[in-house]
């Protein structure tokens, strides 16, 4: 690698020229052009603000509904799964991680959207996977049609929230059972 200022040779991992002090232009380990189009699409459709991680995944924070993010893969342009961490138990009082799993199994028997517990944590997110039409375009410079990204949106978000709120009914049911 050379600097781009002074042409000086760079070492590997550099984020400086040791000769210029030129801060040195990382490349991005993603497509910058379809993480850019999907983070103005969704952001556009749902009207929150959102940024693009070190992966190149969309993140829009803590939501109403909880920690949204819209996740692309390099490997697989026409795809984008639509992921929310919307339960976490950070106090241990939770159910069980069995109890969690034995809910998510159960909802995720009944909905499109599907619910996963982290292993080793009371974490619990929904997701849905999207697949678009890249209309004959075969590189990974892909990038979905945009009407069809834009109609997809509402009904994902919809399944998501359909799916918490089933998770939601279920806990409740969990937690107002007797207890032996």
């Amino acid at each position: 690698m050379f600097c781009e200022n002074c042409a000086a040779t760079l070492g590997d991992g550099s984020q400086f020229c040791t000769s210029c002090g030129t801060k040195v232009a990382v490349e991005a380990d993603y497509n910058v052009k379809r993480s850019q189009f999907h983070q103005r699409v969704w952001q556009e459709e749902l009207g929150l603000s959102a940024t693009i991680d070190e992966y190149g995944c969309v993140q829009f924070g803590h939501t109403d509904l909880g920690e949204l993010e819209v996740i692309l893969r390099e490997y697989s342009p026409e795809g984008a799964k639509l992921s929310c961490k919307f339960f976490e138990d950070l106090t241990g009082k939770a159910p069980a991680h069995e109890d969690l799993m034995r809910i998510c199994n159960r909802v995720n028997a009944l909905e499109d959207a599907k619910l996963a517990v982290a292993e080793s944590y009371n974490v619990v997110r929904a997701s849905v996977y999207l697949l678009f039409a890249t209309r004959g375009r075969t590189t990974l410079d892909a990038l979905p049609d945009e009407a069809l990204l834009r109609a997809v949106i509402a009904p994902a978000m919809s399944r998501i929230e359909d799916v918490i709120r089933e998770f939601t009914n279920e806990l409740q049911k969990l937690n107002s059972a007797p207890t032996a």
